[in-house]
């Protein structure tokens, strides 16, 4: 009689957010995976997830983690072998690097000492693109250049070399720096540039070609289990993204024949464009609701080289753009969130 396989134990923190969802799905869904998730509220997130998630409730931005810390994250990691960390503070412009550091760093920190003293054998940690800066950059590798300037950027890296240290104490440490994520529970980026083109406020900067990187939740979702999978021992890095990058006029459009639209952008010189805005922002504040700070990330060309991940894991995404971007239109229309 064939033995049947046990099934792995694995910790998902930020289990209620998009990322921590795609992935906890696709476990699941695997058949191979006991999960358990760190959330901040059960009954949300219940309603999200699928059925047989241990879900647990620990607060990481509670006014009093730091002090508590060490104990949460020692019970979160008992008896888990395999811990992926997608849990973070994000998309918080207002945010303070105090703020950050306390969420990213600390946590980050308090959670890998947890595993060092459960004996946790993997540890799989989020990280970001953004270590690299602002751009341009074409085709970055993981050895950089690096050029961290925000405060999300700098406590993700701050993060990474912390773990780094620990490359001894944990037997496998995978850092994973994803491009742009969107999909389903998107709050960022694309989703502004959806709700842009269905106002029909967004405009081509220049010609509409510079290029990005970007990955669909559930294809991250994936290149997670493929680590989990095939990645030996050790402390790696790998950037994650579609390895196809698209270019600003291609994504509109595709945004815009998903949504039915069929009117054509104009196009604006990048310059001309921040000087308008600034000038309607002054005389008319409230009507528009983009910065010149996201005009520059939309004009300046990010892409990522992934060919690490691709031959460490064979990792290639499943979803095509046009699809990833009709289930990320769909979920925010369903949310009224456009």
């Amino acid at each position: 009689m064939v033995q049947k396989a046990a099934l792995k134990k694995i910790l998902v923190t930020g289990g209620s957010g998009m990322i921590g969802r795609a992935i906890i799905s696709r476990l699941v869904g695997s058949n191979q995976c006991l999960v358990r998730a760190q959330v901040r509220d059960r009954l949300d997130a219940r309603s999200k997830m699928a059925n047989g998630v241990d879900l647990t409730v620990v607060d990481l931005q509670a006014a009093d983690f730091t002090r508590i810390g060490d104990q949460e994250m020692r019970a979160l990691t008992k008896d888990i072998e395999f811990v992926v960390h997608a849990a973070g503070l994000v998309h918080q412009e207002s945010a303070s690097y105090q703020e950050y550091e306390v969420v990213n760093v600390r946590a980050t920190q308090q959670l890998a000492e947890a595993c060092v003293a459960n004996g946790v054998h993997t540890l799989i940690f989020l990280s970001t693109s953004a270590v690299y800066g602002k751009g341009p950059f074409k085709n970055i590798s993981e050895a950089g250049p690096f050029s961290a300037k925000t405060p999300y950027a700098v406590s993700k890296m701050t993060s990474e070399n912390y773990l780094q240290s620990l490359a001894q104490k944990i037997p496998r440490i995978i850092v994973l720096r994803p491009s742009m994520v969107f999909g389903e529970g998107d709050r960022g980026n694309l989703l502004s540039l959806i709700r842009q083109i269905k106002e029909e406020k967004y405009v081509h900067i220049g010609s509409g070609s510079t290029q990005k990187s970007l990955i669909y939740s559930k294809d991250l979702a994936a290149a997670v289990h493929l680590c989990l999978q095939k990645v030996p021992n050790g402390y790696h890095v790998f950037n994650v993204a579609n390895p196809i990058p698209v270019s600003m006029k291609d994504l509109a459009d595709n945004i815009a024949a998903t949504m039915n639209i069929t009117k054509k952008f104009s196009s604006v010189p990048e310059g001309l464009l921040k000087m308008g805005l600034k000038a309607v922002q002054a005389f008319m504040p409230g009507k528009i609701n983009v910065t010149p700070e996201q005009i520059e990330k939309l004009a300046t060309e990010t892409t990522l080289s992934t060919d690490s991940l691709i031959a460490s894991t064979g990792f290639a995404p499943a979803t095509n753009l046009q699809s990833a971007i009709k289930a990320e239109v769909d979920w925010a229309t369903a949310n009224k969130l456009i």
